[in-house]
């Protein structure tokens, strides 16, 4: 009965993990939708910096305000006591409804503008790090659209633990770098189009022409041990 248990729970957790992992195919992002999260990570960026600036404001209105009627009169505002410049009368309202602007209120103003200042660097960053992911695309497609295969390669054999220049070697065996060549046979990888469109490619849907998505591919393909079997000539000259 232990065993079985054991057993189980193992069973529970392999299937969990599978499901947790992301494929390649499930976690990609269309340039569209890259491009319509940094107008999104932009927008929240101006929001959040105008929030931020209203909540400095606030806090250097209430000190001033503090230091104006540090006198302990009790109206609000008090006699002769002007709000500072741009006050929200709102606020020096709430400010003054016990007649003094407190420690404790003045702490949360503190708390507001620092929370307001760390919610601008994330979105900051977030942007920031979008934009670099659309200039790298960017890049990516010029080197593409040359048949610069060479960084690519490079981006692909990182991405999967494979021997970039033992990938360089076998395109280069296959099909001499050019994307377009073959007839049974197509492409840099030299792929048939039944063996292209396997569930195992996450990028089965692209054209079988596609040189970045046959380096993605066949990367992919060498890091689980395919390389033997779907390349048998040119796999052991290259690697």
């Amino acid at each position: 009965m232990r065993n079985r248990l054991i057993l189980t729970v193992l069973a529970l957790a392999v299937v969990a993990l599978a499901t947790l992992a992301p494929s390649a195919s499930a976690t990609r992002v269309s340039d569209g939708q890259l491009k319509a999260q940094l107008r999104n990570a932009k927008q929240q960026l101006r929001l959040a910096r105008e929030r931020a600036q209203k909540a400095r404001a606030d806090l250097a209105a209430a000190l001033e305000l503090r230091a104006r009627t540090a006198d302990g009169q009790t109206a609000t505002p008090p006699p002769g006591v002007t709000l500072p410049a741009g006050m929200d009368p709102a606020l020096a309202a709430k400010l003054l409804a016990d007649g003094v602007v407190s420690d404790e209120e003045i702490a949360a103003l503190q708390t507001r503008a620092v929370r307001a200042g760390k919610l601008v660097h994330r979105w900051k960053f977030k942007a920031r790090r979008i934009t670099q992911r659309v200039q790298r695309r960017r890049q990516i497609a010029t080197w593409a659209r040359r048949h610069d295969w060479r960084p690519l390669i490079e981006i692909a054999g990182h991405t999967y633990g494979v021997s970039p220049a033992g990938l360089y070697r076998m395109m280069m065996l296959e099909s001499g770098g050019q994307p377009t060549v073959g007839t049974t046979y197509k492409g840099l990888f030299q792929y048939t189009p039944g063996e292209w469109v396997r569930h195992w490619n996450p990028w089965r849907h692209e054209s079988i022409f596609n040189g970045w998505a046959q380096i993605r591919a066949t990367a992919l393909a060498l890091s689980k041990g395919m390389g033997p079997s779907q390349w048998p000539n040119t796999y052991p000259m290259a690697f």
